[in-house]
């Protein structure tokens, strides 16, 4: 374990002449960064109305017993992002988290620009969000004042400093405060220092709005799961986030919460999670702090149906259960979200299904009294408690110096993470009703009455299912949701007897090696440590390269270990930009006859796979597969090339 003399940061309030000098830097990075002038800034905040500030509408929802739709948004055309928002305020949609592209959360603002001129010459998006580095103070500002209501503007740690500089100058008033959400999920290589200097600069930043007068909310985001685990790792990290920034003088925060789709355990991890921020808080000496509300999110990072009634069913099932939880807000995801990049009119569709149930559902204030919510509230609340209290103490009071040294010894931890600097040594699975319990611990320090629980709720689905709970039950759990259940149906969850591959004794006696990874700053991760796993099953030599790996990143990991193959992995929709002269550059370094195949959500918006796989292939791809393609096929077709390639002999 690292010694404090090892870490750099610690829970000290940045003094305001290294601030501002700090912010002098932050925003020298792209020529809009002179638009901003922070004394200017605070003033045109506080000279908005209470609509366009978050922690006031949370508040004002919460006291109204009122849940409002809190939806993704955001596209690089400013017209469009008009067009959207106002269509929104259609359907009575008044807050809004503000996506910004992946490539300005990445700070290259360059290809953003790109991008953005692609976009605007030819009325087709070219990025997946908002690139509002690019755009500026004056044009967001024509955003925000486009509309009625308040925004949350999305980051990820790279570009985060510089991004809630542009937001909080241009009037949004509130920002993730998610550095769990970055090191777990958006950002492969910074480390954990990093991650915690860049949460408390931009919390330093809210701090200064603050001492001015006008309040910032942090929807603290916490640990973003990529598989199926319980939320208690999740709801510590969101406090661990609070009380970070509490210390650079923030003083809003939201927990956003995430569904795992059984009613009992989610409602009683809400339940308790409001009572453990609070206590959390005060007990660590924040008792200052606001928490104007819970944001209710929908599930993690679960695959999502692309039948359009099921996925109605699994929005209007996120929403019952936000006004179930009597939260303020309730984040859903579009019925077209397993597609692309949603248009207007499926955002409308959406959102006055979601609202017609908020509305109905609330208006009752229907209270649901149940032993098995109580006993989830209570497991959720101990375990949450002694993950917080165990941080601290590794710290030894210094909550920056006690996250550094939990995420290196995986006190905490959570299965399928993006970061090359984490333990990953836990996993989840579905009990016999759908809920999410630990199979693998790790060093998460779960109280011991919370481990026997979820191990007789573990012990019941293995009695009903006779067989012993792993990894690959794990990993069917997590694409249940997207398939109308929790957990599939016995005669379906029972492993079939595996077909034996024809190409098993070919590969062992001479195993090809296959380079795999997420192109381009793509932090989507499951996929391909998924294929990797099945790849070493199955003998093959697994060159891993994570997610966010570049094109050269690639080809440099194929030459020095002269592999057969590249598996490329991407869903967040900008792949043929990452992708572009991709084969050219393999034979420019000497890989002619190397195998290339790539797989995901390949492009953004609504796209027929037959383009996709017609432009990928003039790239030159030799197959490319589209979302959630049986591993299987892509293994057999490879087996297949390297058989006429001459490198595998059946």
């Amino acid at each position: 374990m690292l010694d404090n003399s090892q870490i750099y940061v610690r829970d000290v309030k940045m003094p305001e002449d290294e601030f501002l000098k700090k912010h002098e830097q932050v925003i020298s990075a792209w020529p809009t960064g002179k638009e901003i002038d922070l004394e200017e800034a605070v003033a045109y905040n506080k000279s908005l109305p209470d609509h366009k500030n978050m922690n006031k509408m949370l508040k004002k929802y919460k006291a109204e017993k009122k849940t409002s739709l809190y939806p993704r948004s955001g596209t690089p055309i400013l017209e469009q992002e008009i067009e959207l928002l106002q269509g929104l305020n259609d359907v009575d949609v008044y807050m809004f988290p503000f996506t910004t592209d992946s490539y300005s959360r990445n700070m290259r603002f360059d290809l953003a620009q790109q991008a953005l001129d692609e976009s605007n010459r030819t009325g087709v998006a070219k990025l997946n969000g908002f690139p509002i580095i690019n755009h500026g103070v004056k044009n967001t500002r024509k955003v925000i004042e486009s509309c009625v209501g308040a925004f949350d503007s999305r980051s990820s740690k790279e570009g985060q400093a510089f991004i809630a500089e542009m937001s909080f100058a241009s009037g949004i008033s509130a920002i993730p405060q998610s550095m769990f959400g970055w090191v777990a999920g958006y950002d492969k290589r910074a480390s954990p220092q990093e991650c915690v200097a860049t949460a408390q600069y931009s919390a330093r930043l809210s701090g200064y709005y603050a001492e001015r007068g006008h309040i910032i909310n942090h929807a603290t985001h916490g640990w973003l799961a990529n598989g199926v685990i319980p939320t208690y790792v999740g709801i510590a990290c969101e406090i661990l986030e609070a009380l970070l920034s509490a210390g650079q003088g923030a003083k809003s925060f939201s927990p956003m919460l995430n569904f795992n789709g059984n009613i009992a355990q989610d409602l009683g991890e809400f339940r308790a999670a409001e009572r453990v921020y609070r206590d959390m808080l005060d007990k660590y000496g924040h008792a200052d702090c606001e928490i104007p509300g819970i944001i209710a999110n929908q599930s993690f990072l679960y695959s999502f149906p692309r039948d359009v009634g099921m996925a109605f069913g699994y929005i209007n099932y996120t929403a019952m259960l936000g006004a179930l939880a009597n939260v303020p807000a309730c984040s859903v995801k579009t019925i077209d979200e397993a597609i692309g990049v949603p248009s207007l009119e499926s955002h409308k569709q959406t959102y006055r299904s979601a609202n017609w149930i908020y509305n109905v559902v609330r208006q009752q204030n229907f209270q649901i009294e149940s032993k098995d919510i109580d006993l989830e509230e209570r497991m959720c609340y101990m375990a949450v408690a002694a993950i917080v209290d165990k941080v601290m103490e590794l710290g030894e009071g210094d909550v920056a110096v006690g996250i550094v040294k939990a995420l290196e010894t995986g006190v905490l931890d959570c299965p399928f993470s993006i970061s090359q600097h984490l333990q990953d040594n836990t996993l989840g699975v579905r009990d016999l009703h759908g809920a999410v319990r630990y199979l693998e611990y790790g060093n998460v320090p779960i109280p011991q009455e919370v481990r026997e629980y979820e191990r007789g709720k573990i012990a019941e689905r293995e009695e009903y299912e006779k067989r012993k709970m792993d990894y690959k039950v794990s990993i069917a759990d997590f694409f249940t949701l997207s398939k109308g259940t929790l957990i599939d149906p016995i005669e379906e969850i029972n492993y079939e007897e595996e077909q034996p591959n024809e190409y098993a004794e070919a590969i062992k006696k001479n195993p090809p090696t296959v380079v795999t990874g997420t192109i381009g700053v793509d932090s989507h991760v499951i996929g391909t440590k998924l294929i990797s796993r099945v790849l070493r099953e199955q003998g093959f030599n697994v060159v891993a390269m994570g997610a966010q790996t570049s094109a050269e990143e690639f080809i440099s990991a194929a030459l020095e270990t002269n592999a057969d193959a590249m598996f490329v992995s991407s869903l967040y929709g900008m792949a043929e930009q990452d992708c572009q002269g991709f084969r050219d550059k393999c034979i420019e370094a000497g890989l002619d006859d190397i195998i290339l195949s790539i797989g995901g959500i390949l492009g953004v918006g609504k796209h027929d796979f037959a383009d996709d796989e017609k432009k990928f292939k003039a790239i030159g791809f030799d197959h490319v597969y589209p979302p959630e393609s049986p591993i299987e096929t892509t293994i057999l077709d490879l087996c297949k090339d390297l058989e006429a390639k001459g490198r595998l002999v059946k």
